[in-house]
């Protein structure tokens, strides 16, 4: 506001503005160099993203201490040893990024199986995921066929389908229902 047309309220100098974004300015030079010097290091080990990280690496199975849990229909109880791999017929695997919604999720997205194959469920994400039977959470036959309740990042768990007749199965991720994929039992 102004008492008189012809003196308007000043809210800063030039100065005062000149000074703040010499400052503001500075630091970002600063910070920018410091990257600069630390790129190397920042690249061969950036920080923590999350604290779901794998505990192994699973291309390698002999590298780490996965919780490998074997699971008939709609339960998954019997755990192996830390270190075992179980053998299955197939492999279905949860993709890197797949809770992020529009991104690959499971691979295949359409799995074959011969009914009563054992399928091994890898999470290469760091998030949690399952794969649960069902065209999603009001299904009402939703878990009832297979279930591999959570799987962490970096574990995996492994799906019966003695149980499961022939036919074209949905299923979905219970955490993230956007995850959809088919399983085709012969």
């Amino acid at each position: 506001m102004t008492t008189d047309e012809r003196t308007p309220i000043t809210r800063t100098t030039g100065p005062r503005l000149a000074k703040g974004l010499a400052v503001v300015l500075g630091v970002m030079i600063v910070g920018a160099v410091i990257a600069i010097m630390n790129w190397d290091n920042m690249i061969s080990s950036p920080p923590q993203s999350s604290k779901l990280k794998p505990k192994f690496d699973l291309s390698n199975p002999t590298s780490g201490h996965g919780s490998p849990v074997a699971s008939t229909p709609a339960t998954s109880t019997a755990e192996a040893p830390a270190a075992a791999r179980p053998q299955a017929d197939v492999t279905l695997s949860i993709l890197v990024g797949s809770s992020t919604q529009g991104n690959p999720d499971y691979e295949p997205d359409e799995l074959t199986v011969t009914k009563g194959n054992t399928i091994l469920v890898e999470n290469a994400d760091l998030m949690p995921h399952s794969v649960t039977n069902g065209a999603g959470a009001s299904d009402a036959n939703s878990g009832k066929l297979f279930d591999t309740s959570i799987i962490n990042g970096g574990e995996f768990k492994v799906l019966e389908t003695t149980n499961v007749d022939a036919g074209s199965h949905p299923y979905y991720c219970t955490v993230h229902p956007y995850m959809t994929g088919t399983l085709v039992v012969q």
